[in-house]
């Protein structure tokens, strides 16, 4: 194993999920993030972080689907000239990285500039050279995700539910989703790093559908909420009746790896989670 590894976006949901693995294991574990004042788009700083690396987790991004048509520039920065950085840094420190993707394919700032990074990363891989390996996310979940500026579905509805609000859907909930607990992708992360699995395009999901709606009550009744479902219009850049699934297969033939936890399991856990903290989250 390395001798250190840096996190990059390490004070984020799916970044500080890495780090905890990682430590978990005996590694040491670095944190570049821009709530300690360290940018991606510094590329002088970001470089002097990656020289004392062995290894580079790259989990930064400017998060939001609707959220980014308000900041497409700042998307296009962070997600596209950000990871060219990250890159640009590893490869001229002969560092291996691996980057935090996406599997969704609609059109809005995030996903484009994503699925962007992602192109870039195998580019740099197949004609440079580069140790790189993607994990394509789906809809994380788990314990302290924030909710608020940037809708997430899991603790937006959590938090709707303990207040005994409405339970927002947009569209008419039948969208298909893919939850997967955030310990299951930094894993699979963390895998394609052991395993030297480089040039390797993964999903990070379990394959296994669930309609919005179906999540909507499964939450209602996990927190024995009296809140009721509401529709409203489609936000922009998001498709109406949209199927976002992995294909587990991939990380299971070439990690040996499938997401551990279950739905009901992951579910609990979580509610369970924010009961004791979604008060304190909101000061």
């Amino acid at each position: 194993m390395a001798e250190e590894a840096l996190v990059i976006g390490g004070r984020g949901f799916i970044g500080s999920a890495v780090g905890r693995l990682l430590q978990e294991r005996g590694q040491a574990v670095s944190c570049y993030d821009l709530l300690d004042g360290q940018d991606v788009l510094d590329a002088g700083q970001l470089s002097e972080a990656v020289a004392d690396a062995d290894v580079v987790f790259d989990c930064a991004g400017r998060l939001g689907s609707a959220e980014t048509f308000d900041a497409v520039e700042d998307a296009i920065n962070v997600n596209v000239f950000g990871s060219l950085n990250v890159l640009e840094a590893c490869h001229k420190h002969g560092i291996p990285a691996i980057y935090m993707s996406l599997k969704n394919e609609w059109h809005n700032p995030y996903m484009i500039s994503k699925r962007a990074g992602t192109e870039l990363y195998q580019m740099y891989h197949e004609y440079l050279g580069a140790k790189t390996a993607v994990v394509r996310g789906l809809n994380a979940y788990g314990p302290g995700q924030h909710w608020g500026a940037v809708r997430k579905v899991v603790p937006t509805f959590v938090v709707q539910a303990l207040r005994g609000e409405p339970l927002v859907l947009y569209g008419d909930g039948h969208q298909i989703i893919d939850l997967v607990y955030v310990d299951d992708l930094a894993e699979i992360m963390i895998r394609l790093w052991e395993w030297e699995a480089w040039g390797q395009v993964l999903d990070g999901g379990t394959g296994v559908p669930l309609r919005v709606v179906d999540l909507a009550k499964a939450i209602i009744q996990l927190t024995g909420s009296e809140s009721e479902i509401v529709c409203k219009p489609m936000r922009i850049g998001e498709p109406e009746r949209a199927v976002a699934l992995a294909d587990p297969s991939q990380a299971l033939q070439v990690l040996g790896y499938y997401p551990q936890t279950s739905l009901a399991g992951g579910l609990q856990r979580t509610v369970d989670w924010y009961w004791g903290h979604w008060r304190e989250m909101e000061r």
